[in-house]
This record gives structure tokens, C-alpha cells and sequence, in this order.
């Protein structure tokens, strides 16, 4: 059985649990505390700290590079997923680089300015909110919010040109879901983890691609913790 550690509100746990579904794979989620990465420290004896982790019987495995693909090769060659498929390699590395640097990088902030909805726990806020200040400054929060609809035109700008690409194909690549797919879904499921934001409705193909991803990723299909 394979347990994926992981907070569910992390864009790149939630990459990891959508390749999990869409190989629809036996496994089990451990949803960790924000503020407790224990778990992760004493199973790694001390060589990560960062989630996800993934344990497949005695083998652990941990991004441990930039753009962090080492869980999501591991599986793709356990599961013969095809999602790197060597053609597309230098595709998905710009491709990759430009969501996690550029697009995740504005919209983690506007799911951030909802964090009391998905942290209840109020030392897990506390501990979330001084993470926040001390990576990115004093009352970051606050900025973020003030900020709000010029952060939302940042995104638009931002997934428009995904939104050209996926005129062209029903994927981001060709005719089925790649690596690059599978990392936007994790990107804007972060971003519409506390249900207040949406994809804007003018990007049509967008949204037609998030319904198909959803579709074909599938229900959940998680053991019991």
C-alpha cells in the first residue's frame, strides 16, 4: 500500500494525489498538521522536512531537485503512465518552470487570504501566519489582501496563454494528460481549495480542460487513514 504524507491544501501534494487517482492506484493519505512535520523528519531520519513524502513499502521517496519531479517519476514509471514521454521533455521543463515559478507564485496568495477557512485549528493558524511573515515579510497577509484585485489580474494575465495552448489540444501538450497536467491541476486545486476563488469564466478552454482533468482523474480513491 502506498501512503502519500501530505497537507491537502499543497499544490504540489495535490499534483501527487491526482497522479495516485489517475493510476487509480491503492493508497492512503496522512494528512499532517501544518505546523507538525515530525512524521516526516523521524521517517527520513532527518533528510527532509517538506511535503509530499510518499512510502511504497520500504521505499521512500521525496523531490529532491528545483522543480521537484521525483515523486511524479517514480510513478509514472511504477504505473507506466506515460507523462514524460521523452519528446516533450524540454516542453514540460519550460512548461513546468513557468507554473510553479511564475503562475503558483501569484496564485498560492489569493488561497492564502483564506486560511482561517481551511486551518481551524488555531495554533496551526499561528504557526501558518509566522511561516508566511518570515518568508515573506511582516504583515504579508495583509498586503496580499489589500492587493487582492490587482493579485487577480496578475493570474489572468498569467493563464491566458494556457488558456491559447489549450485551444489547440484537449491537454496542455497533445491528445492526453502529460506531467505539465497534472502540475497545473495541483497549482489552481490550491487556489480553489477554500472555494472562494474560480477560474475566470472568460477562459473557456480552461475550463473545459479542468472539467476533463477532473473527469479522468477520477473519484477519490484513498483507504481509510
Amino acid at each position: 500500500m502506498i501512503t502519500l504524507y501530505q497537507h491537502p491544501v499543497s499544490p504540489f501534494c495535490i499534483t501527487i494525489e491526482a497522479i495516485l487517482k489517475y493510476a487509480k492506484a491503492p493508497y492512503r493519505t496522512v494528512n499532517l498538521p501544518y505546523s507538525d512535520r515530525r512524521i516526516i523528519v523521524e521517517k527520513t531520519q532527518g533528510q527532509y522536512y517538506k511535503i509530499p513524502l510518499l512510502e511504497d513499502g520500504d521505499l521512500l521517496v521525496w523531490d529532491k531537485t528545483d522543480l521537484g519531479q521525483e515523486i511524479a517519476g517514480y510513478l509514472d514509471g511504477k504505473f507506466k503512465l506515460e507523462l514524460f514521454p521523452p519528446k516533450h521533455d524540454g516542453l514540460q521543463l519550460i512548461l513546468a518552470r513557468y507554473l510553479e515559478h511564475e503562475v503558483e507564485a501569484v496564485s498560492f496568495k489569493l488561497n492564502d487570504l483564506d486560511y482561517e477557512a481551511w486551518l481551524p485549528d488555531l495554533y496551526d493558524r499561528t504557526m501558518f501566519v509566522r511561516h508566511k511573515e518570515r518568508k515573506f515579510g511582516a504583515g504579508c497577509l495583509a498586503q496580499w489582501r489589500d492587493q487582492q484585485d490587482r493579485l487577480q489580474q496578475e493570474l489572468e494575465a498569467l493563464l491566458f496563454p494556457l488558456d491559447r495552448l489549450l485551444a489547440q489540444h484537449c491537454f496542455l501538450i497533445d491528445h492526453r494528460p502529460r506531467f505539465v497536467d497534472v502540475d497545473l491541476f495541483g497549482v489552481l486545486g490550491n487556489y480553489l481549495f477554500s472555494g472562494r476563488n474560480q477560474i475566470p469564466p472568460p477562459f473557456t478552454h480552461l475550463h473545459h480542460w479542468h472539467r476533463e482533468m477532473t473527469r479522468v482523474i477520477g473519484h477519490e480513491a484513498s483507504a481509510p487513514p
